[in-house]
């Protein structure tokens, strides 16, 4: 028996909190033992929040309400990090999680944004994978800032080497090439998922994945500081509807999910 669409979407979304949640905890848990240093659980919840938060649509009835439900979680973070950084409300084992310095005024920065982006494109591109209308834009945008913005920067601090820069950034080859790697594969991965469910051949995101994954990269590559998780989904963005207009037996699929 299926379920109303509203109660689907109440209960998605409570899922969907509980698995972020999750993911937040275990991140402070390796922190406080010492596990793994502290750039490192930092980015793990950068790379694996925005795939969980897409993963977790396919959950919802992909009814028209269903965007707004799926909303409420990045905003949600957003209230979060806003009462922290702004001293409204204190959560220590929050603020050593998401940031590099401890200080919880950082969750103003690029935390932020990465939740600001996570809102928009659920706005702008929500699909559960089995609706009439599917787009893959969502899985290839936080696909490149999770999985590819995330990785580089924990290889370019491990790998670095010589290092350049644009605007007060430090980027340096090895993360440039994670930058790729990882784009490539988490897109990938989020891509044949959803794929399989809408019934679409993993083979036909393989050229545009390619190519999306190489701008976020150089994108990522001349981002000055503190802009990279606005100007990669921006960039990423552009390059899809380029896609769509220029070539769109290579994306022969919506920009937009509705």
């Amino acid at each position: 028996m299926s379920l109303n669409p509203w109660l689907q979407d109440a209960l998605a979304l409570a899922l969907t909190v509980v698995a972020i949640q999750a993911l937040v905890l275990v991140n402070g848990v390796l922190q406080k033992r010492e596990l793994l240093p502290t750039y490192v659980t930092r980015k793990i919840i950068h790379i694996f929040a925005a795939p969980i938060f897409v993963l977790c649509w396919m959950l919802y009835s992909g009814a028209p309400a269903s965007r707004f439900f799926a909303a409420i979680v990045p905003l949600a973070f957003i209230i979060q990090f806003a009462a922290i950084g702004f001293g409204w409300r204190e959560d220590e084992a929050f603020v050593k999680s998401m940031s590099r310095s401890g200080d919880p005024r950082e969750l103003l920065g690029g935390t932020m944004h990465y939740a600001v982006v996570m809102l928009v494109v659920a706005l702008l591109f929500f699909t559960n994978g089995d609706s009439a209308v599917f787009t893959p834009s969502a899985m290839i945008i936080l696909g490149a800032l999770a999985g590819g913005d995330g990785l580089a920067d924990i290889v370019g601090r491990r790998y670095g080497g010589r290092s350049f820069g644009v605007g007060g950034s430090t980027k340096t080859l090895a993360g440039s090439l994670a930058m790729f790697v990882g784009s490539l594969l988490m897109i990938w991965l989020l891509l044949v998922i959803f794929g399989l469910r809408a019934g679409v051949a993993p083979g036909v995101f393989l050229l545009p994945t390619l190519l999306l994954s190489l701008l976020a990269t150089a994108v990522e590559a001349v981002s000055p500081k503190g802009w990279d998780n606005y100007l990669i989904p921006l960039a990423v963005f552009i390059g899809i509807l380029l896609l769509a207009w220029l070539t769109p037996g290579l994306w022969p699929y919506p920009v937009f999910a509705f």
